[in-house]
């Protein structure tokens, strides 16, 4: 399979994506071998795929164009493509016509997929999520059976949005950890669902929420979230391409440009971002 022709099936996919893809950009351990051949990757999702608190991110490409920079300057060989549309969540993607013709452009060597950040809680239907997580995992080994399906799990609003109350009820959430505790179980229940369809190694969850909280926990002078309390920053976008560079590649971060996207983090906060993504994915190496 490695040797198949990569730049015709490129050539087609960007005949057959072209029409569609000007969307709204709306436990420690030791190494495992690391993916040395070259990855092509399909993003669906929403703005927290495209950068939407991010002028930069949302410009140049988003969290997808992010993970391409870092895996550049790490030496991997990545293409990825997106699809994503603002304020959806999966059953929305299920039902666009656009979706089926992603899935089937390209032989893909990933697909990731995203929910809306409400959905996997109380306050959306988690249940649902759970069933749209199934649906999608069907049509996913239908379309491109050689892929792997990696699950985006977002990550909580910030302190001081208007969601938490301190009381849990129907409409809000007593505080973040209460919001992450939720996305996370949620999101750990669909990645276990899909292995009991099919065992194997064919889907990966990639922790991006869970790298946010202990980001803040550590790091609380930086700033992961835009002036929304809602999505990520500039610095947010970067720990999420950190962490899908960590889970695809099963590889470290750390070392990675702190460059990407037409600007630049201040090294040593690109550094700590680095560190907060192989610690979030137990990609940190082993220290003797």
């Amino acid at each position: 399979m490695q040797n198949r022709s990569r730049l015709k099936t490129a050539l087609l996919a960007t005949l057959v994506l072209s029409h569609f893809l000007n969307l709204p950009l709306g436990e420690s351990g030791l190494w495992p071998t690391s993916i040395a051949q070259a990855e092509d990757v399909l993003f669906i999702g929403n703005s927290f795929t495209f950068g939407a608190g991010s002028k930069e991110a949302q410009k140049l490409g988003g969290v997808p164009k992010a993970f391409e920079a870092i895996a550049k300057s790490k030496g991997k060989d990545l293409t990825t493509q997106m699809l994503a549309v603002g304020g959806k969540d999966l059953d929305f993607h299920l039902q666009q016509p656009k979706t089926a013709e992603a899935l089937k452009a390209k032989d893909w060597d990933r697909v990731v997929i995203q929910g809306y950040s409400l959905e996997a809680t109380h306050l959306g239907d988690p249940e649902r999520f759970l069933k749209s997580g199934e649906t999608f995992y069907r049509r996913i080994r239908e379309a491109a059976p050689r892929a792997r399906i990696v699950l985006y799990q977002t990550w909580a609003r910030a302190v001081g949005h208007k969601l938490y109350t301190g009381d849990s009820t129907p409409k809000t959430f007593a505080d973040p950890a209460e919001m992450n505790r939720e996305i996370q179980a949620n999101y750990a229940k669909l990645a276990e669902r899909l292995e009991a369809l099919e065992p194997g190694t064919q889907v990966e969850l990639a922790p991006v929420g869970r790298a946010f909280e202990l980001c803040l926990a550590k790091f609380p002078e930086l700033n992961l979230h835009d002036t929304d309390k809602y999505h990520a920053s500039t610095a947010g976008a970067y720990l999420s391409a950190s962490v899908f560079y960590a889970t695809i590649f099963q590889d470290d971060p750390q070392g990675a440009s702190p460059e990407f996207l037409g600007t630049s983090l201040e090294p040593p906060v690109a550094a700590q971002l680095q560190q907060i993504a192989s610690e979030a994915t137990n990609k940190a190496p082993v220290k003797t």
